[in-house]
């Protein structure tokens, strides 16, 4: 099956049903944007670009930032002794269910190999926290943005996180997967190609790879021990190293993945892809069986319209969350179909608005959690206010009632 979406699948009604029981036809989970959460951080302390977002089963959320990317001219003058507003806070963030500050930690130069480009962030089943990286470009450096141009010496090539790193809680470093400084390859099981998602079946002791940037893979590792199982490519096909040729919407379907940002397990046993670049989510069984993909949005060209995703908590996971960062939005599928509903969201930077929109995360109660990377620098909360009759095929910025 391959659906294209790219429009509302049921009719445009109006109404509104409180709670969060059973879903009718044409109903969709529906929110307003906590403007005041999270809590401020403590002055000077600012974020720097939000790359990876997750909840605990604990309700806490998680974010892993980058540290480079800021103006040493006004924004990190406490690092560089010009002033007194601001400093980076360290990579990982977490925040209580209230928005309230719980603990940050992480960082370069370590007894740890931190990544050059940290991006993905998840809690396993036994509470411990995984961390993928990316491609770092030539010229950026680390906390406090001390990377630049170097008195016109030749730029070296991009950099990439050829390994994921293993953390307690507490940030107590336990394990490192993958070579670091490895020649990234979907050949090498030491060399991955930038993680950028992870996702854990806890039966199987497996997690789920997002393998990624400068790899082209779905890969499955043993969750104790880090070591490679099995991998697979677009389709199932057995992913490859070779160059592809420019996305293009009108030809033939791509047979590889092109940049693969998530890999998530459902309840039911399906592994969901993100494939980026393709702008489409495939669907496999957890052997790398194709199941089914749906394209969205797919003219969108750039860094293209599937991000990451995220389930619905309801018994049957019956809705499909997808951070759409080239639009701005996030779109609302229904899962077991991959269709279309609605989305909200759109670019800017006042509250329910996105800049460079990377990554989307549910907790228990249905409230949906946003990060924007690169100049976005923020996590969003939407508050879940129950189902709704679907009133538009783009719903905006979804300020509270009183305020629009």
């Amino acid at each position: 099956m391959r659906l294209t979406v790219g429009r509302v699948a049921a009719a445009l009604l109006v109404g509104l049903t409180a709670g969060c029981g059973g879903i009718e036809d044409g109903q969709v989970p529906t929110f307003e944007v906590d403007a005041f959460w999270p809590m401020p951080l403590d002055y000077p302390n600012i974020l720097g670009p939000v790359s990876g977002l997750t909840v605990a089963p604990d309700g806490n959320v998680l974010i892993v930032t980058r540290q480079d990317g800021f103006s040493r001219a006004n924004e990190v003058n406490v690092v560089t002794e010009t002033g007194t507003c601001c400093s980076p806070t360290k990579a990982v963030v977490e925040y209580a269910p209230d928005g309230s500050l719980v603990r940050e930690w992480g960082e370069p130069n370590q007894d740890y190999p931190w990544p050059n480009r940290p991006h993905a962030i998840a809690v396993d089943p036994d509470g411990n926290i995984w961390i993928g990286g990316g491609v770092a470009t030539a010229g950026r450096g680390g906390r406090g943005g001390r990377g630049g141009r170097g008195g016109g010496a030749a730029r070296p090539g991009p950099t990439v996180d050829s390994h994921i790193l293993k953390f307690s809680r507490e940030g107590q470093h336990l394990m490192t997967i993958g070579g670091v400084g490895e020649t990234p390859s979907n050949q090498n099981a030491n060399g991955f190609g930038g993680a950028a998602g992870f996702s854990f079946d806890a039966g199987a002791n497996e997690v789920f790879v997002a393998d990624g940037y400068a790899n082209n893979r779905v890969a499955v590792l043993d969750m104790s021990t880090g070591e490679l199982k099995r991998s697979w490519g677009a389709y199932g096909n057995a992913p490859d190293d070779a160059d592809q040729e420019p996305y293009d919407a009108g030809a033939a379907p791509a047979q590889q993945f092109r940049t693969v940002t998530c890999a998530e397990l459902s309840d039911d046993g399906l592994v969901y892809v993100c494939d980026r670049g393709n702008n489409r989510i495939q669907v496999f069984q957890t052997d790398g069986t194709f199941v089914s993909e749906a394209v969205l949005a797919p003219a969108t060209l750039g860094s293209g319209s599937v991000g990451d995703i995220a389930f619905s908590p309801d018994r049957d996971q019956h809705f499909l969350y997808v951070a759409d960062g080239m639009n701005e939005r996030v779109a609302i599928l229904v899962r077991s179909s991959l269709e279309f509903q609605t989305s909200f969201g759109v670019g800017g930077r006042y509250p329910g608005h996105f800049r460079q929109l990377g990554s989307v995360a549910v907790d228990a109660d249905g409230n949906v959690y946003t990060a924007e990377n690169g100049q976005g620098r923020r996590v969003q909360k939407f508050v879940n206010l129950g189902n709704g009759m679907i009133t538009a095929e783009h719903q905006g910025a979804l300020y509270p009632g009183d305020k629009r």
